[in-house]
């Protein structure tokens, strides 16, 4: 019987689609599987433009990380251009949306020009914008967006968030207040959650260097790690102080802390401010309330509370008391003579012994803004002493260009200018000012640049910045960056392409899986087909299906059996049958050959017991054959019988 096939409808072939699809995306979901990095493209290989005679005009945001901008806010952005052998006659800049940020025009045709203007996003989506710079031949050229990330673009965002720290000092092991050998251990931890860079300016004790700080993340990516470790064999009270942000002024946030030592044996004052407990904004009120408790094995003789914008610089302390009376644990401060800004009040106790021990204590920061605040770009961080933010590359950039671009922002302290003189650069411990390129955005901000001439070699290299503002404040800033792979490659050369590992093996089991999701069905529908064969062999004994609605003849019995008996060659033996079993036509014929005969005396006949028997049972066809002879037998002996004597 021949069996037709399942008709090939609509719906199989949308799920043989469907089917086909999933097995392609393998290899996709197992590579965002594997990836310890997501797609986001700023893990790209880090490749930033700058401006030279291939890319003469070239747009920067300094500050801030130009795909999270956040909508309603003004961001300064830098034109950089450049024109060795003509000179530029006119830059004009605008954006998608046909607004024109920049137009200008020079009529001494300079060889380099750098602009700035301000740009507020008012949607979040992302932004194009696009310019050209013209030569003193009329020839124009392109400006192009240099970003940090392989996608020079712009985006905007609905909100941006603040870098928040992660750690307090409190979790410093064993504690803050320690003695004189003890080893002092305290992990700082920031994160931002939209991924910006996060710009710090960690500072301790003035002349102390016992704490020693390894920077672990150094920022980039959003992700700020530094381990501070180290101990001292000289009694005291040491300040740390950090400042974070990501290049927003209101994303500012610090910690202040007191690392207290006491000497062998002894104690120093230890002291707690408990009033305020949060940060606090003052706009209108000119007083503060302050209040502390402070513990100690010696007398305490007396309290002093300062008020500083920058706690770890003693330079910067406002005295408002220095003798308040031990029995005091509580103060009003006024306010009134203290500018605007952001502060931290200092509460000092001295004890009786000699020298003097002495504790300390900061207080979450007081934010003082009795004034309306001058309309600033909102880019534009100000410290209380002087710092170097976006530095790049960083240590986490994938550098495969030899000659990468070097660069950095250097910032003043509060109302002060940077000294140009005083800016210093240095790569692998080799002097490169005189090399490097200075942007001045304003009096106190300003970018440094460096490309260098010949290719770097494969490996780590160091970077350092130093600058002095126009108070006497210095900023250093150190850091590294790698130049190619590891010894151990990650990557394959395939007829000279690079393939990384991880990329490869991801192809490879993805086509393993493919082949595997083909064949395993195959396979299974054959082992079940020779299996359901198997099971309906046909019974040589029976005879064979007659399909329904087929007469049935009458002689298929005897056909069947005869058939048998020709195929097999049978031959029944001749049944042993007993004189009580004897036909009638042979009793007859004694009878006929005179010989005595007595009839039998009747007998009631019995059903014999049944016995087992002894012999093997006949196999069905021996059976049935058996049966056959003895029919043919009594239908001859019948026909004996009826014929005429």
């Amino acid at each position: 019987m021949k069996l037709k096939k399942a008709p090939f409808t609509r719906r199989t072939r949308k799920n043989l689609f469907l089917t086909f699809l999933l097995l392609l995306t393998l290899p996709l979901f197992l590579f965002t599987l594997l990836q310890e990095k997501s797609f986001d493209f700023r893990n790209r290989a880090f490749n930033e433009i700058e401006v030279s005679e291939e890319n003469p005009c070239v747009i920067t945001f300094p500050n801030v990380n130009p795909y999270s901008l956040e909508i309603n806010k003004t961001f300064r952005v830098q034109v950089d251009t450049l024109s060795s052998s003509i000179g530029i006659k006119s830059i004009s800049i605008n954006d998608n949306m046909g607004n024109i940020l920049l137009s200008k025009e020079y009529s001494d045709n300079p060889k380099e020009v750098a602009e700035s203007f301000l740009f507020t996003p008012t949607a979040a989506v992302a932004y194009s914008i696009t310019g050209q710079m013209t030569d003193s031949s009329g020839q124009t050229y392109s400006c192009v967006i240099s970003s940090p990330y392989s996608v020079q673009g712009i985006r905007a965002i609905t909100s941006n968030t603040k870098p928040v720290f992660k750690s307090t000092p409190k979790s410093s092991k064993p504690s803050q207040n320690i003695q004189v050998g003890t080893t002092y251990e305290y992990t700082i931890q920031a994160e931002d959650i939209d991924r910006d860079m996060i710009n710090y300016a960690y500072s301790f004790t003035t002349n102390q260097t016992w704490l020693k700080s390894t920077v672990i993340d150094d920022g980039s990516g959003g992700r700020l790690t530094i381990k501070l470790k180290g101990s001292t064999d000289k009694p005291g009270s040491y300040l740390a102080n950090i400042f974070i942000h990501d290049g927003y002024s209101q994303h500012l946030s610090s910690q202040s802390w007191v690392i207290s030592v006491s000497p062998e044996g002894n104690d120093s004052p230890v002291i707690t401010i408990i009033e305020p407990v949060t940060a606090m904004l003052i706009e209108e009120d000119t007083s503060l309330s302050i209040s502390w408790e402070a513990t100690d094995s010696n007398e305490i003789i007396r309290y002093e509370i300062y008020i500083s914008s920058n706690p770890v610089n003693e330079n910067t302390w406002i005295s408002v008391d220095k003798n308040i009376s031990p029995s005091r644990t509580a103060y009003s401060i006024d306010l009134e003579d203290i500018p605007d800004g952001t502060y931290r009040v200092i509460v000092k106790a001295v004890d009786n012994q000699t020298p003097p021990g002495i504790g300390i204590d900061i207080s979450n920061e007081i934010i003082i803004a009795r004034k309306e605040a001058e309309e600033t770009p909102d880019d534009q961080v100000l410290l209380p002493e002087p710092q170097i933010i976006n530095v790049s590359p960083t240590s986490s950039d994938t550098v495969n260009n030899t000659t990468p671009t070097i660069k950095g922002s250097l910032v003043s302290s509060e109302e002060t200018s940077i000294n140009r003189d005083s800016i210093q650069m240095k790569l692998d411990n080799v002097d490169i000012t005189q090399k490097i390129k200075i942007n001045e955005i304003s009096q106190s901000e300003y970018t440094v640049i460096y490309i260098p001439e010949d290719p770097l070699e494969d490996g780590i290299h160091k970077v350092y910045i130093s600058l002095e503002d126009s108070q006497g404040e210095n900023a250093q800033k150190e850091w590294t960056f790698t130049i190619g792979e590891e010894e151990d490659s990650e990557s394959f050369n395939i007829f000279g392409l690079e393939i990384p590992k991880r990329t490869l093996y991801i192809v490879v089991g993805g086509i393993g899986i493919i082949l595997l999701a083909i064949i395993i069905p195959i396979l299974i529908v054959k082992i079940w087909k020779g299996d359901s064969q198997s099971s309906l062999q046909e019974n040589p004994i029976l005879p064979k299906t007659i399909p329904s609605g087929s007469e049935i003849p009458t002689n298929i019995q005897e056909t069947e059996v005869e058939n048998l008996v020709k195929r097999e060659n049978f031959e029944a033996p001749e049944p042993e049958i007993s004189f009580d079993q004897k036909p009638v036509a042979e009793q007859q014929l004694s009878y006929d050959n005179n010989e005595v005969f007595e009839a039998p005396e009747p007998e009631i006949l019995q059903t014999p017991k049944a016995q087992t028997p002894t012999t093997t049972p006949l196999e069905p066809e021996q059976d049935l054959n058996s049966l056959y002879n003895q029919i043919k037998e009594i239908e001859g002996n019948n026909g004996n019988n009826n014929s005429p004597s």
